[in-house]
């Protein structure tokens, strides 16, 4: 059981690098920030100088490197072949959300001229917004580094004690070993194994969170395109219909996770990938204690039940996922407004903008209303009305509605007269979500230290307490 034991130990130890590569990519965003807040600024002050948008936006990029240098040198050079928004963010790469502000700014700016706001550049004035955006992001992670800091490794840390645990219990007595060979060793063995992978991930999940993005063609609706895989998806719905319809408007609030149909697809699949990985976790250890000449690792009903326990797991992973889902999705539907709000304000001094465009470049930059905003713009040219009309009902978001009833009120009113009171509601909103994501971040590092902790409390019982505790009571009964 030994060999196995060090088998799940090298597991872990990729797990920790994959862990350690999500932890420097969030270093590299965090110091991205720090360069755009600090390039954003130049800017500023370097267009308040030149008055030359296009030297403002060279001598400024010398502040910044790596994959920010590269996008705001392909800003530049989209602005200096004067192509749209949509040829250079329509690849389907999704960008950095701040920069493709600053791009709205700049092809605006370029395209229909700066005006002054109150003896002040509109393109100086405007650059003020998206720098709050980039400030309160930056904040929020720095703020998400302390509050997480430490419960990653102490997720991971106590499943390496089970070797030294599995020692000491051998030098002190070796009839402990049958706890640690046998089937009990092997079942707790792996169970502490799973229990501290499904934790380390949690706590990941919880600590740097991405929405699902609706625009990635999923394997799930691959797989769907498969008639033996669809019949019986949708036999299983119709059977079932006014449960599946109620869990599919759940999904609709996610707008990125899928419909009902991938949704059932994606956690049969989880449950497949389980159960194959206990599969060939139990399979290695019976090839590992064959190897060392030993009995077979754990028997053949033990190693079914903890198959069966792993694809049960899966298969409701996809269902825990939706309840994290759902608390982050209040977050990123603040801050995708925010965003909405502040491209209403780069605009709305011309009034050459249409709707279809400022609705376009609010589709580019959303994720967590894209699907609601895709098929707006995909029915603006038939039937305008009724499309945004439809938005608002899509959207389900209060301030956000607010904004699609303001974009069907421009077909009779300017933009600049229905949005009249978009900067004081965008104040209230911006306070609000910095309140809101204060609270939230303690929320989920709480609960992560909750999580943390059940790796070590699963090793400490299954693997020390209770085989000391059996073989006491083994011990009195002989007396």
């Amino acid at each position: 059981m030994l060999g196995y034991n060090w088998v799940l130990n090298i597991i872990l130890g990729l797990v920790w690098l994959v862990v350690a590569a999500n932890r420097r990519a969030s270093r590299v965003q965090e110091t991205m920030l720090k360069e755009l807040e600090h390039f954003l600024l130049e800017l500023a002050e370097q267009y308040a100088r030149c008055a030359d948008m296009r030297e403002a936006l060279e001598q400024s990029c010398h502040t910044c490197s790596g994959s920010l240098r590269r996008e705001l040198l392909e800003l530049t050079d989209a602005l200096e072949h004067d192509r749209a928004e949509g040829q250079v963010y329509g690849s389907g790469k999704r960008k950095n959300a701040y920069v493709m502000l600053l791009f709205s700014l700049c092809h605006t700016i370029r395209t229909y001229g700066d005006l002054q706001v109150g003896g002040v550049s509109l393109f100086v004035y405007n650059i003020r917004y998206i720098k709050e955006e980039v400030r309160i992001e930056l904040l929020r992670r720095q703020e998400g580094h302390y509050a997480f800091l430490g419960l990653t490794g102490l997720a991971f840390l106590p499943f390496f004690v089970c070797v030294p645990i599995q020692w000491w219990s051998h030098s002190v007595s070796a009839s402990l070993d049958r706890f640690y060979v046998g089937s009990y060793g092997f079942v707790t063995l792996t169970v502490c194994f799973l229990l501290t992978v499904i934790c380390v991930v949690t706590v990941q999940e919880l600590q740097y969170p991405v929405m699902p993005d609706a625009r990635r063609h999923t394997i799930e609706q691959r797989l769907l395109e498969l008639p033996a895989v669809r019949i019986p998806v949708d036999r299983q719905i119709a059977a079932h219909y006014s449960r599946y319809l109620q869990k599919n408007e759940q999904l609709k609030v996610l707008q990125g996770y899928g419909n009902i149909r991938e949704f059932l697809v994606k956690k049969v699949l989880r449950a497949w990938m389980c159960a194959s990985a206990a599969g060939v976790l139990t399979i290695g250890s019976r090839l590992v204690r064959a190897h060392q000449r030993v009995g077979a690792g754990g028997s053949i009903p033990a190693a079914l039940v903890l198959i069966a326990a792993a694809a049960l797991i899966g298969y409701f992973l996809p269902d825990a996922r939706v309840i994290i889902l759902r608390a982050r999705v209040e977050y990123q539907k603040m801050e995708e407004t925010l965003r909405f709000e502040t491209l209403v304000l780069i605009v709305i001094h011309y009034s050459q903008i249409t709707v279809e465009e400022l609705l376009r470049q609010m589709e580019r930059f959303s994720v967590v209303f894209s699907r609601a905003l895709q098929r707006a713009v995909d029915d603006f040219s038939y039937h305008r009305r009724e499309s945004l009309e439809r938005l608002g009902d899509d959207l389900g978001y209060e301030p956000a509605k607010k904004l699609a009833d303001g974009l069907l009120a421009c077909d009779d009113l300017p933009i600049a007269q229905v949005f009249h009171d978009v900067e004081d509601e965008r104040a209230y909103n911006m306070e609000s979500f910095k309140r809101k994501a204060l609270d939230l971040q303690r929320e989920k590092a709480a609960f992560a230290r909750i999580i943390a902790f059940l790796p070590f409390v699963a090793v400490l019982v299954l693997r020390l307490v209770v085989p000391f505790v059996l073989e006491g009571l083994t011990q009195l009964n002989q007396y």
